[in-house]
């Protein structure tokens, strides 16, 4: 028997995020937070400044959706026009909200100032529809319910937007629906395209009802699965053994089951941390990448970015080498005596990417060609240099 899930959307409102101006963030956010909760996401629609579009979406999205949630326009200026279009929409007059034209006219107050006449536009709001408080901005929010669809509309400022939907929100959302969450698992993977892993999990046997999908997302492709709710933890552990006896050792962690998720670095800092151990580390070929992944990675003692192999060679002061193999291999050395980490990751570009490993027990080379494109270059450098290491402290076991 097939699961059913309440249907969510999501409509972003502003000529700014229709052009590309601004990153819409708070659909990724929101998209998340939904189904999180329990609905099934089915559209995401961006939509300009024009009163007669956001009118017309509104009434599609009534007659097709459980819960939408709406960000942006609700701003005092005549570009914002989401109260103007939901009154046209469903046939509301907008009205004053006394208690939202005080709180507007509060928080001015306590900013020293005066409200101006024009924030007085925020606080009309569709007639019968529920104020949703902001205590962190101007605009409050509103709800309604129209046809089947449950509305909420949301300020577009990120931060208004999350702490409404958290305090206003996600308590109506819970209370109204009857929600069975699916089990999501993410299996993470680097070094193996989505082509393959697709190849390899047609090789597993899912279970009824159970959704596949696979996302790139930088360095790693996830293979993204939706359980039906009734599967046990026992035949979860059982499903994911499969998998990743399917997958191979691409897999490196899994987001979803217990507290083993996480990017590379997460992951390394795990094993380090595990073994009580260091890491510095030299970089020259991914351009920060390293240094940005690594942030705040349990048993970093040091990483280096420098602008290049040549760069680096002066700055550690080595010696001459006669191959990209001795001179990784000397800056390794150098690098653990100057900071007295148990590993030390050294790249060193040659005519592509060599990588030294200097482990507590030898030392260990690895060579890759470099991409063309100069983004991809960094992020596959970076994922290369972490990966090595993750496989190393993973066959220790």
């Amino acid at each position: 028997m097939t699961e059913h899930f309440p249907q969510a959307e999501i409509l972003s409102q502003g000529e700014e995020v229709v052009s590309g101006s601004v990153v819409d963030t708070n659909a990724a956010w929101l998209a998340q937070e939904l189904v999180g909760l329990g609905f099934d996401v089915t559209r995401h629609t961006i939509v300009g400044d024009r009163l007669g579009d956001l009118a017309g979406l509104l009434s599609e999205i009534a007659d097709r959706a459980d819960c939408c949630v709406c960000t942006g326009g609700l701003g005092p200026t005549v570009d914002d026009l989401t109260a103007a279009a939901v009154a046209q929409a469903f046939g509301l007059p907008l009205r004053l909200d006394d208690e939202a034209w005080r709180a507007i006219q509060a928080w001015y107050a306590s900013r020293n100032s005066v409200a101006p006449e024009t924030n007085r536009k925020q606080a009309l709001l569709p007639a019968g529809s529920q104020r949703l408080d902001n205590r962190w901005g101007t605009a409050p929010g509103f709800a309604l319910a129209h046809g089947r669809c449950r509305f909420y509309f949301l300020p577009g400022v990120p931060m208004e937007m999350r702490e409404i939907f958290g305090a206003e929100v996600r308590p109506r959302l819970t209370q109204r629906f009857a929600f069975r969450p699916p089990r999501s698992i993410v299996l993470r993977t680097v070094g193996v395209g989505e082509s393959m892993l697709q190849a390899r999990m047609d090789q597993v046997s899912l279970p009824v009802n159970a959704e596949l999908g696979f996302c790139v997302v930088g360095p790693e492709v996830h293979v993204k699965l939706r359980l039906p709710t009734e599967i046990d933890l026992t035949a979860v552990e059982a499903l994911l053994r499969n998998i990743r006896g399917a997958l191979g050792d691409g897999v490196f962690s899994i987001d979803g089951l217990g507290d083993e998720g996480g990017d590379l670095a997460t992951v390394i800092g795990r094993m380090l941390s595990r073994r009580n151990a260091s890491l510095a580390i030299a970089e020259t070929v991914s351009a920060g990448q390293l240094a940005h992944l690594c942030a705040g990675l349990t048993g970093l003692r040091e990483c280096r970015v420098y602008p290049d192999t040549e760069a680096m060679t002066r700055a550690l002061a080595l010696d001459t080498f006669d191959s990209a193999v001795s001179g990784a291999a000397a800056a390794a050395q150098r690098l653990r005596e100057q900071t007295g980490a148990d590993y030390v990751l050294v790249q060193f570009e040659s005519a592509g990417l060599h990588l030294a490993l200097l482990t507590p027990t030898g030392l260990f080379g690895f060579d890759r060609p470099l991409e063309r494109e100069p983004y991809r270059r960094h992020l596959i450098a970076a994922a290369f240099t972490l990966d090595k290491l993750r496989r190393h402290l993973a066959s220790l076991g």
